[in-house]
């Protein structure tokens, strides 16, 4: 019997280390969360890469995610110069690739931003740069308007202060918003009589005043009669006012009744923004 030599060949396929880099990803440059550039792996664990971007190489990276992903807000290509994993050392292949759009600006302009009450009426322009295709304002009171590039608004006729906000949306889908702060100030003013008639006929019987947008607890009023002497003062303006009813009924501080004359008086107040202001005049008493 001769001897048979088998020989028996079993294949077998030697894994090659393997990092592969992809994506495609398009970001405005003031996006809050980066553009994103995949990295793929085929090894064991931990892995280590270094990456390019536009061929400038950046700071070797040690992971154990697959694949990983890099979070990035810098535009170019992206390709991988080496990888290795817990063995050694594999080979790379593939590409990233990052656009940064340049994003508008978003710029509101207001001939005034401090309105009075009795016209509280803001025009707003927008003189945003870019190519806007949308723009879409928050008044600060509940309002909107998304369809108009420029607007008026009609605020409501009291003091308050808003907070007026512009988004912008460019042909690129790129945004960008910006605020402005409006005030609406109480308009001050006072109106103060020339005569009154303290005859008790129930017309005209009181020096009375109306006013708005005052400090009533800065408020003062005085009478003096010809020789300078005090007559009538009052630091509560709504003890003189008309539309209550009240006023000064031409007595003395003694409760004298005044004869017919003209007496001078002052008030002194200060206006909602702190302004002082001072008011002389005369004022006719009739009987």
């Amino acid at each position: 019997m001769k001897n048979v030599l088998l020989c028996l060949i079993f294949p077998f396929v030697i894994n090659a280390q393997t990092a592969v880099i992809s994506g495609n990803d398009t970001i405005c440059d003031n996006a809050q969360d980066g553009a994103e550039v995949s990295v793929s792996f085929n090894g064991i664990s931990p892995f280590t890469f270094v990456h390019a971007i536009n061929g400038v190489n950046h700071a070797s990276i040690t992971t154990t995610v697959n694949p990983h992903i890099i979070t990035t807000f810098l535009p170019g290509t992206y390709t991988l110069t080496s990888f290795s994993d817990a063995t050694s050392f594999g080979l790379v292949s593939g590409s990233g690739l990052v656009t940064v759009l340049a994003s508008p600006t978003a710029i509101i302009h207001l001939q005034s931003d401090t309105l009075s009450i009795i016209y509280p009426v803001a025009n707003f322009v927008s003189q945003s740069i870019g190519n806007i295709v949308s723009w879409s304002w928050n008044f600060g009171d509940n309002t909107t308007n998304a369809s108009s590039q420029n607007s008026t608004h009609n605020y409501q006729d009291s003091s308050a202060i808003y907070s007026a906000n512009l988004i912008v949306v460019d042909d690129q889908g790129c945004a960008d918003t910006t605020t402005r702060t409006v005030w609406v100030r109480d308009e001050f003013w006072i109106y103060i009589p020339n005569s009154f008639t303290p005859d008790l006929d129930g017309i005209n019987d009181n020096f009375c005043i109306e006013y708005n947008g005052i400090r009533e607890n800065t408020f003062l009023f005085k009478v003096f009669n010809s020789q300078g002497d005090l007559m009538f003062e009052s630091a509560n303006p709504l003890e003189l006012k008309c539309s209550l009813g009240f006023g000064w009924n031409g007595k003395s501080l003694e409760n004298i009744d005044l004869p017919l004359d003209i007496y001078a008086y002052e008030i002194y107040f200060q206006d909602f923004e702190g302004w002082k202001h001072q008011e002389y005049g005369t004022v006719n008493l009739v009987r």
